[in-house]
C-alpha cells in the first residue's frame, strides 16, 4: 500500500503547532507499521522530516507511481491533489456554513469551496467528532462514508528536563493558538484578576488578530508569551505550570474541539476548561479539572483559585496513564489503517 499525506504547507518551515504534530505522528505511525508513506506538501526542495518521513513537492504527483491512498489533512489540502487521483480521504477539523463560525467570516467562501471538492472528490471523510459529522452529513448528504478520528496524544513523552518558569507565583498555562478575539479577553482579563497569585504563560501563537479587527488583539503584559516551541519543548512548561486553560472560541459546539486538553492531561496538568467545548468530557471523566459557563468570568475566578490552593495531585499518575493508553497517537494510526484497508483490501 502507498499513501500520500497532503499537506497545506511547509512541514519544514515552522515550529511545531498541532497540525505538525498530528502530521508528524500519524505520518510516522503508518511508517513504523510497514506502509510506505510520503508527506506531499508546496515544498521547493525533497526532504526528510524528523529523519524519516519523506516529503516531496507537488510535482511528485506526475512523476511518481499511482498512490493507493491519498488523505488530505485540513480544508486547503484537497486543492493540492490533481483529479486524477482517487482514493481520496478527506480530514475537515470544522464543518462551515454560510453564516457559522462567525470567526471565519474572512476564510469563509475558500472554505465553502474546498467542502465542495471534498464533497465531490473524498470517498471517506473524517471528522474529530459527531458534531461536525452531523454538520457534514446535514449540509451535504451521505454520499461519502464519514468517520471519526479524534486527535490523540503520545504515547511515550520525554522526562522533565528544566523548570521554564522563573516567578514565585503559580503557573497557568495556556498551550497553542489564540484562535478567537474572545479568548484574548478571557485571557487579558484573567490575567488581571489573577495577578495576585499567578502568571499566565502563553505557548503558542496569537492569531486573535486573523480573526477579528487588528486593533484591540493584543496580549495584556501581564501575560508572559513564549511564543510557539517545538512539542519536544512543550512538555517542560506543562510539567511545571499548575494549571492548563482552554477557552471556547465561541458558543457553538462543533467549533470547540480543542486539541490541548489531550496534552494537558497526557503531561498530568489539571484543567480551567470553559463551556461548550467538546472534550470537557474528558475533564469530567477523568475528575482532573473543572469546567466552568460560558463567559463566566467570575466562576473561572472562583475555580481556579481553588485549583491552585487545592489540585487533584493524588489522580495524577493514573490520568497519564489513562492517556496513554485510551487516546494515543498509535490508536488513531490503528483506525487509519482500518480505513485504508477498506478502499485497497488487506493485502499490503
Amino acid at each position: 500500500m502507498r499513501v500520500a499525506v497532503v499537506f497545506h504547507k511547509n512541514p519544514f518551515a515552522a515550529p511545531t503547532g498541532i497540525d505538525l504534530v498530528r502530521l508528524r505522528a500519524i505520518t510516522s505511525g503508518l511508517i513504523i507499521r510497514g506502509i510506505e508513506t510520503n508527506v506531499i506538501a508546496p515544498v521547493q526542495h525533497s526532504g526528510m522530516l524528523d529523519g524519516n518521513i519523506p516529503v516531496y513537492g507537488l510535482n511528485h504527483f506526475q512523476e511518481s507511481a499511482p498512490y493507493d491512498i491519498v488523505k488530505t489533512c485540513y480544508h486547503d489540502s484537497i486543492k493540492l491533489v490533481p483529479t486524477k487521483n482517487k482514493n481520496i480521504v478527506s480530514r475537515i477539523v470544522r464543518v462551515v456554513d454560510s453564516t457559522f463560525p462567525e470567526r471565519d467570516n474572512f476564510f469563509r467562501t475558500k472554505l465553502l469551496e474546498c467542502q465542495k471538492l471534498i464533497c465531490d472528490r473524498a470517498v471517506i471523510v473524517i471528522f474529530n467528532n459527531e458534531e461536525n459529522r452531523s454538520r457534514w452529513i446535514k449540509f451535504y448528504g451521505g454520499s461519502a462514508q464519514t468517520e471519526i478520528v479524534p486527535t490523540g496524544c503520545p504515547l511515550v513523552i520525554p522526562p522533565p528536563i528544566r523548570n521554564p518558569y522563573h516567578t514565585h507565583k503559580k503557573i497557568l498555562l495556556f498551550l497553542g493558538s489564540v484562535a478567537a478575539v474572545r479568548i484574548l479577553h478571557m485571557l487579558n482579563q484573567l490575567a488581571e484578576y489573577m495577578t495576585d497569585v499567578a502568571e499566565i504563560h502563553l505557548v503558542g501563537l496569537n492569531k486573535a488578530g486573523m480573526y477579528g479587527a487588528g486593533s484591540g488583539c493584543e496580549l495584556s503584559p501581564l501575560i508572559v508569551n513564549h511564543g510557539q516551541k517545538p512539542e519536544h519543548d512543550t512538555w517542560d512548561y506543562i510539567y511545571h505550570a499548575d494549571a492548563g486553560l482552554a477557552f471556547a472560541t465561541g458558543p457553538q459546539p462543533f467549533d470547540n474541539d480543542m486539541s490541548k486538553i489531550y496534552s494537558y492531561l497526557r503531561g498530568g496538568l489539571p484543567i480551567l476548561s470553559e463551556e461548550p467545548i467538546l472534550n470537557n468530557e474528558l475533564v469530567v471523566g477523568l475528575q482532573y479539572g473543572s469546567v466552568f459557563g460560558y463567559g463566566d468570568l467570575a466562576a473561572l475566578i472562583s475555580r481556579c483559585r481553588t485549583l491552585l490552593i487545592n489540585p487533584p495531585i493524588q489522580k495524577k499518575d493514573h490520568v497519564m496513564e489513562r492517556m496513554a493508553a485510551d487516546y494515543s497517537w498509535d490508536r488513531r494510526v490503528d483506525r487509519y489503517i482500518e480505513l485504508f484497508k477498506q478502499l485497497v483490501g488487506h493485502g499490503f
